[in-house]
C-alpha cells in the first residue's frame, strides 16, 4: 500500500512539474511505477509485490471488462428470446476465497455482473449462493466462475 501512495505522490509531482492534465497524471502514474520497478530489490519485499502485483491488477481490470461485456450481451440475448426456456436458479458455489475481504470482493464484482447476483454467505463462509438469470449447467457455470473470476480476483490480493 505505501508504494501506491508513492507512485500516487510521484504521478502528482510530475504532473504539477508538467501542465497537470490527465495525461501527465497517468504519465506520472507510468514513470513513478518505472521508477519503483528499477529500484525493486534495492527497496525490499514490498515493494517486488508491489512491481508484480499491478500488472495482475490491470489484467484483471481488462478481464472483468470482457466478462460485464460478455454477460450484458447474454442476458440482452435471454431478454429477446422466449422466456419460457430461461431456467433461472440459486447455485452453491464452494469458496476458495477465505478471508472476509475477498469474500465481499468476490460477492460484489458477481453481483455487479448483469445476470448474476450473490444472494448469501454459508455461516462457515466456505459457500457462497448466487442467483443465475439463466442455468443451462449448474457445473460449468461454477467452473466458469471458480476458474475466472475468483482465481483471477485471488492472485491480485494474494
Amino acid at each position: 500500500m505505501i508504494y501506491f501512495l508513492v507512485n500516487l505522490l510521484l504521478a502528482l509531482l510530475w504532473a504539477v512539474l508538467q501542465a497537470f492534465r490527465p495525461v501527465d497524471v497517468f504519465g506520472g502514474l507510468v514513470l513513478g511505477y518505472a521508477a519503483i520497478f528499477l529500484s525493486r530489490n534495492w527497496l525490499g519485499p514490498d515493494a517486488i509485490r508491489y512491481v508484480y502485483r499491478v500488472p495482475r491488477l490491470i489484467l484483471f481490470g481488462f478481464y472483468y471488462l470482457g466478462e460485464l461485456i460478455s454477460s450484458a450481451l447474454t442476458v440482452m440475448r435471454a431478454l429477446f428470446r422466449d422466456q419460457t426456456t430461461l431456467r433461472p436458479g440459486i447455485i452453491a458455489f464452494p469458496l476458495d476465497a477465505r478471508t472476509d475481504f475477498e469474500i465481499v470482493l468476490l460477492n460484489c464484482l458477481i453481483s455487479m455482473t448483469p445476470g448474476t447476483l450473490g444472494v448469501a454467505v454459508s455461516p462457515d463462509r466456505r459457500t457462497l449462493y448466487i442467483h443465475v438469470i439463466d442455468v443451462p449447467d449448474i457445473e460449468a457455470t461454477q467452473q466458469s466462475i471458480k476458474n475466472g473470476l475468483e482465481r483471477r480476483l485471488l492472485e491480485v490480493l494474494r
